[in-house]
C-alpha cells in the first residue's frame, strides 16, 4: 500500500466524538497517570518558546509524548496560549492542535483540534487533586477566573466532590463571573463575590484559573486544612507554598526547568527541594501520599503533562472513526523516495 491517508477533526467534529464529556475525560486522566506511574508513559520534557513585547505576550509550547499500555498510541501537542486574543484578535486565548501517530510505523492517523481536549483534560485534573487532596467532607470552593477553564472546572467538580455547599466565583471582570455563574446556577450552588478576599477565606478548596502573573492569594486568607490548586503559572504568594505541609505537583522535572514558574524559582534560591516534592500521577497509583489527615494544607500545582492530552485525544480519534467524523485527507498517493 504505497497511498497514505489521515484523518482531519475540525473542533466540531471533536465535540461530536464526545470530547464534553468530563466523568469519561477524568477516567482517561487517572488511567494515563497511572500508566505514567508505571513507567509506560515517555515524555520529553515541554519545549516552550515565549514571546515578549515589553512584557510577556504569549508562548507557544511543544508538547510530544508516547502512552504506552493499551494506549499505545505517540503524538504531540502544539499549543499556543495568548492572553491578549480576545480582546485584540477575536481569538480564544488557548489555540491548540494534536497530531496522532502510528509508534509501529510512524505513519499519522489524524490531525485534528486541541482546544476542547486541553480546557477538559485540565479541569479534569484538578477533580482528580480534589478526589485525593482535598478533605472529603470539603464543601465550600473558591474559584477565581470565570474563563474557558473556570467553565471546565465547574464542570469537573461534581465528580469530585461528594457534598458541594458553596462556590464561590471571583473574576476581576465582574460580568464573566456574572455569566459563568447564570450558565451554572441550575447545576450548582453558585455565586459571584466581588472581593477576592472574601471569595477566599474561610472555604475548603481555593482554585486558581487565571492568566495573571501576579502573586494574588495570599497565605493569610488560607485556613487550615484547605487545598489550594494553582492552575495558572503564580496566583498564590510564596508562603502559601513555603507553609504548606505538602507541596503536590503533575510533573516536577518539567516545573523546575520552567523559568516563570514560581515554584522553579524557589527551587534555583534553594528554598524547595527535591526531596518535598509529591507527584500526583504516584499518589493516583497509590505510590505516595495523598492526603493523610484534616488538618494538612496542601498545595497543588498544574502544570499540564501531553499524556493527558494524548490519551483523550485517541479516545476522540477512535470514537470519530468508529461514527464516521471528520475529513479523510492524503500525504501522498506514492512516495518519492523510499
Amino acid at each position: 500500500m504505497e497511498e497514505l491517508r489521515f484523518l482531519y477533526l475540525k473542533q466540531e467534529d471533536v465535540i461530536e466524538a464526545g470530547v464534553l464529556d468530563m466523568k469519561r475525560t477524568i477516567k482517561d486522566v487517572e488511567e494515563v497517570f497511572r500508566l505514567y506511574a508505571e513507567g509506560k508513559v515517555v515524555m520529553p520534557p515541554k519545549s516552550p518558546i515565549d514571546f515578549y513585547d515589553n512584557d510577556y505576550r504569549g508562548h507557544i509550547i511543544s508538547m510530544p509524548c508516547y502512552v504506552g499500555g493499551d494506549i499505545d498510541v505517540v503524538g504531540i501537542k502544539w499549543a499556543a496560549g495568548f492572553p491578549k486574543n480576545p480582546m485584540r484578535y477575536g481569538l480564544p486565548l488557548g489555540i491548540d492542535i494534536i497530531i496522532l501517530s502510528d509508534p509501529h510505523s510512524g505513519r499519522p492517523l489524524v490531525i485534528m483540534d486541541g482546544t476542547i481536549i486541553t480546557a477538559m483534560r485540565t479541569s479534569a485534573v484538578t477533580g482528580i487533586a480534589i478526589k485525593h487532596l482535598a478533605r472529603p467532607d470539603s464543601e465550600k470552593v473558591a474559584l477565581i477566573g470565570a474563563g474557558v477553564i473556570g467553565r471546565t472546572t465547574l464542570m469537573a467538580l461534581p465528580y469530585c466532590m461528594s457534598n458541594i455547599g458553596e462556590v464561590r466565583i471571583y473574576d476581576i471582570r465582574l460580568e464573566k463571573a456574572k455569566s459563568l455563574a447564570n450558565e451554572f446556577k441550575e447545576r450548582l450552588p453558585v455565586s459571584v463575590v466581588r472581593s477576592l478576599k472574601s471569595t477566599v477565606m474561610e472555604t475548603d478548596i481555593i482554585i486558581t484559573a487565571t492568566t495573571s502573573t501576579n502573586k494574588f492569594v495570599k497565605s493569610k486568607w488560607i485556613s487550615k486544612g484547605s487545598l489550594c490548586i494553582q492552575v495558572g503559572t503564580n496566583e498564590f504568594d510564596e508562603n502559601t507554598v513555603l507553609s504548606a505541609d505538602k507541596v503536590v505537583v503533575d510533573n516536577w522535572e518539567q516545573i523546575k526547568d520552567y523559568r516563570r514558574s514560581m515554584l522553579a524559582q524557589l527551587y534555583k534560591e534553594g528554598r524547595l527541594r527535591d526531596n518535598q516534592i509529591l507527584e500526583l500521577p504516584f499518589i493516583v497509583a497509590g505510590k505516595q501520599p495523598g492526603r493523610e489527615n484534616s488538618s494538612e494544607l496542601i498545595f497543588f500545582d498544574s502544570f499540564g503533562m501531553a499524556c493527558e492530552d494524548i490519551i483523550v485525544a485517541y479516545r476522540i480519534y477512535r470514537n470519530a472513526v468508529r461514527n464516521g467524523l471528520g475529513e479523510e485527507l492524503e500525504l501522498w498517493k506514492r512516495p518519492l523516495w523510499k
